[in-house]
């Protein structure tokens, strides 16, 4: 049998942060993609810095994701369609993979769960912040 090494990377908020900003200079920040990231950065710094919680961080990355697939999707910014609404016409579109589709409702109901101690561990906040963050650069 053969065995495989899985290496976790730490979670680099001042790298990931650095690179987004770097980013932003060069692509911008008007278009869907940058402002989503300019929320995902927002809720790096707050979660690094301590000033934000587990359920709030999740909050901005489902939303964050909400919004760019809003705009993507040419719908209101004001339509009340949450994540779970939005996704189905962005695999359609092959913006996202069924796998992609999956994660972002799986961060969805944790957003709707994540109420109090015992919610979302700090794995979870950072994995789901890597995720959105990638997702969201991959068309940037």
């Amino acid at each position: 049998k053969a065995s495989y090494r899985v290496l976790i990377m730490p979670f680099d908020a001042q790298a990931i942060f650095a690179n987004l900003a770097e980013k932003e200079q060069i692509k911008g920040h008007h278009s869907p993609e940058g402002r989503a990231i300019r929320t995902l950065s927002r809720a790096l710094t707050g979660w690094s810095s301590g000033s934000l919680t587990h359920h709030d961080v999740v909050v901005l990355c489902d939303q964050a994701v909400e919004d760019w697939l809003k705009a993507r999707l040419k719908r209101s910014p004001w339509s009340i369609q949450p994540v779970p609404a939005l996704v189905p016409a962005a695999v359609d579109n092959h913006w996202i993979t069924q796998t992609d589709a999956d994660r972002l409702l799986d961060l969805h109901n944790s957003r709707e769960r994540d109420h109090g101690p015992g919610g979302t561990s700090t794995q979870e906040v950072e994995t789901a912040l890597e995720f959105c963050i990638d997702l969201i650069d991959k068309h940037w």
